[in-house]
């Protein structure tokens, strides 16, 4: 009999020990905007995860870290082939270790990125922002909250036109103006837009920004303002 429910009543390191205290065989599975995430468990042991393309012991971190969507445990029979090797309570603790850590460093992972972008010549303006598009950080002197806002829909809809093509999860999008381009970027709890002069974009600014992108892409962050 499967069991469903919504993560705001149980959380996902809740749902793990009680696979695994029970010894169950089962697949949990959470729905998210970037499609399923999904540990598999056989006889009380984590065998698998699979989260947004990724497998394995890096999927359980970024599993974690979601406090939003529906559930679903239901047993099974035939599971996918072992990825996953430490013990569960390692994995609980190592994930809420990273998730501790990068809740206390997320105003300088974000004052970090944008000082690096600050310091490329190319950028006219920047900015760090939530999914619900709250500045996190920024260079822009007048509406900032505003391109915080159009820097989390476009990356939104860039997800979503990605995933209807088929064509995986999305790194980068761009928008076309007559003399800039915008870069806009999903890191997961984060976007991040960048506008640059077409004429002066370089691979340096894209190396940048791809940096930024796979080391934000399992942080957790929030406004600053919420450190006061």
């Amino acid at each position: 009999m499967a069991l469903v429910g919504n993560l705001k009543d149980l959380n996902i390191a809740t749902l793990v020990q009680l696979n695994c205290v029970e010894k169950n065989s089962a697949e949990l599975t959470v729905s998210t905007p970037k499609g399923p995430a999904t540990i598999y468990f056989s006889n009380g042991e984590i065998v698998d995860a699979a989260f947004s393309g990724e497998r394995g012991e890096e999927s359980i971190y970024r599993i974690l870290s979601l406090t939003e969507g529906q559930f679903r445990v239901t047993p099974v029979t035939e599971l996918p082939k072992r990825r996953i090797f430490s013990s569960w309570e390692s994995l609980l603790l190592e994930g809420m270790r990273v998730i501790d850590e990068t809740e206390r460093g997320k105003t300088k992972i974000a004052e970090s990125f944008g000082k690096q972008l600050d310091a490329t010549p190319e950028v006219e303006c920047y900015v760090i922002a939530s999914k619900k598009g709250e500045v996190i950080d920024t260079n822009r002197a007048d509406d900032a909250e505003r391109f915080a806002a159009a820097a989390a829909l476009l990356a939104l809809k860039g997800q979503q036109v990605s995933s209807r093509m088929g064509a995986g999860e999305m790194s980068f999008s761009t928008l076309l103006a007559e003399k800039v381009l915008t870069l806009f970027m999903d890191c997961g709890a984060v976007v991040v837009a960048v506008v640059v002069k077409k004429s002066s974009l370089s691979p340096a600014l894209y190396a940048v920004m791809d940096d930024m992108r796979r080391r934000l892409k399992y942080y957790k962050l929030t406004p600053a303002q919420e450190e006061a």
